[in-house]
């Protein structure tokens, strides 16, 4: 038995933008290709001027080129008045898509709701078209199949919707003007269609049902929020101010909130998480994406910054610093953790990672520079004119040999001539043997301090001299060896011989 139905005209509504970088692609007229870069919503009239309820048909739809598990699947969506495209990791088996997860680590859950929905209605010049994602497939090589995403635009011929309530079910179709179903497998797109009120009648109720008193407290408000759903959130993120929004906020459900993100300008979300607690950051930032994170970091002061450093990901870490001024990248490297100076150690390079090393204080900047390889170590000596810097780093390095001669060697001679002239004796024979040769022969002759030349002098006759006597002990150990083992002294390959009063050991 047929229910009560309510029959609506469909017309060209709200402009859309397209901003998935597909091409909307209608076919071809007299050899040449139709594309478009925007196209309408539909809007529905009803055919009953007294019916006070209004029909919107949301732009959702995904496809994938193949079937299997971690599939990537295309999905696009309106956001506003863009269209954006989003791709998600699925399963998929004949045909439907299953447990989607958003595409980076951790790969949380994408509770889309609309994953095996193929296509959607809008107006195009005028015409009512069905568009769906489509697949232009390279065959790359025998082993490689590219597959580049376009927006199908196919014509189609309804112009009526009807809405059909019966008991408390309801469902939507093409049909005629007296609300006669056409039966096609379009209508399964129309299931998306979302029922509203007008504005109107919802003013009418508030004013004359509601007590003003009621409306305005905040129990009304707690018990609200606490029944929004998500699509009445996106509905509301695009008409609060700021001071509305930080209320709401903090009155969300952290499901809600994270749902709440996903729909905020730029500048709403920059505007909210300047006045977020630690707890309300710790929800909202991981779930971030990098333009996300971007337009959230720009204007902010470098101590706000450093309130939602703890909640990064790896992936949004890199991502943050590459976009950081300045000041705020200053700031932030005084706070850093041993795991993000390792990130920085292999992400960074140039004029950041030398900004990065003018930030540090000195257990970062040690712990830094052990990181880092020899070619960066290279390109930090060349511009470094900090004298207490150099000191930290050449003593950092003490125990890497290589690394030690990578920094040093690309130090500028003023700068070196200035680390020999200030090194402390104690220093000086702890490190002197372990510098370029060629650098230290370069500039001792032009210390500021004669008595300096002397003792660097004297520190390398030093080592000499230990490594001289090091050498002595092994002579003797060795020979010991040779009269109490004369089966291996007897070897031809155990020779001791004795040059200039030194005895060297071949083998």
């Amino acid at each position: 038995m047929s229910g009560k139905k309510h029959v609506f005209k469909m017309v060209p509504g709200q402009r859309v933008f397209n901003e998935t970088r597909m091409r909307i692609f209608q076919g071809s007229v007299d050899g040449e290709e139709l594309t478009w870069n925007s196209f309408d919503k539909i809007g529905f009239i009803p055919l009953d001027d007294e019916d006070g309820r209004v029909l919107d048909l949301p732009i959702k739809f995904c496809n994938a080129p193949s079937d299997g598990l971690f599939t990537i699947v295309a999905c696009i969506k309106k956001n506003r008045k863009d269209l954006k495209q989003t791709s998600y990791r699925c399963n998929k088996e004949e045909g439907l898509i299953t447990n989607c997860k958003f595409p980076v680590a951790p790969f949380r859950n994408a509770k889309l709701g609309y994953e095996n929905n193929l296509h959607s209605f809008v107006y195009l010049n005028e015409k009512l078209m069905k568009i769906s994602i489509d697949y232009e497939v390279s065959k790359l090589s025998d082993y490689s199949t590219r597959y580049i995403y376009v927006l199908k635009a196919q014509p189609v011929e309804y112009k009526y919707v009807t809405w059909e309530e019966s008991g408390n079910t309801y469902k939507y179709y093409f049909s005629d003007d007296q609300g006669n179903i056409i039966d096609s497998p379009d209508n399964q797109a129309l299931q998306y269609i979302e029922r509203h009120v007008k504005e109107e009648v919802i003013q009418d109720i508030i004013s004359s049902k509601i007590p003003e008193d009621i409306i305005l407290s905040k129990t009304f408000a707690k018990i609200f929020v606490e029944k929004i759903t998500h699509n009445q959130l996106e509905t509301i993120a695009n008409t609060l101010n700021s001071d509305q929004l930080q209320v709401l906020a903090g009155n969300l459900t952290d499901n809600q909130f994270r749902a709440l993100v996903n729909h905020l300008t730029d500048h709403q979300l920059h505007t909210l998480a300047q006045e977020l607690n630690p707890e309300k950051l710790q929800i909202i930032v991981p779930i971030l994406n990098d333009a996300q994170l971007e337009a959230l970091v720009r204007d902010l002061n470098p101590e706000q910054v450093k309130e939602i450093l703890p909640h990064l990901k790896v992936d949004q870490f890199k991502a943050l610093i590459k976009t950081l001024n300045d000041e705020q990248f200053t700031v932030l490297a005084k706070d850093l953790a041993e795991h993000h100076l390792t990130i920085l150690s292999k992400e960074l390079e140039g004029d950041q990672l030398k900004a990065l090393v003018n930030s540090l204080q000195e257990e970062q900047l040690k712990d830094l520079v052990n990181k880092l390889d020899p070619e960066k170590l290279e390109a930090i000596a060349q511009d470094l004119t900090d004298s207490n810097k150099i000191q930290i780093i050449i003593k950092s390095l003490v125990d890497n040999p290589d690394k030690l001669q990578a920094f040093a060697r690309n130090m500028s001679n003023e700068q070196f001539k200035e680390l020999l002239d200030n090194v402390g004796a104690e220093e000086l024979k702890e490190i002197i043997h372990k510098l370029p040769y060629e650098k230290v022969t370069a500039v001792i002759g032009d210390l500021s301090n004669q008595d300096q030349s002397k003792a660097i002098i004297d520190a390398l006759k030093g080592k000499l001299d230990e490594q001289s006597k090091q050498n002595e002990e092994m002579i003797e150990m060795l020979k010991q060896i040779k009269d109490n083992m004369p089966e291996i002294g007897q070897a031809p390959d155990f020779t001791i011989v004795d040059i200039n009063n030194d005895s060297l050991l071949f083998v």
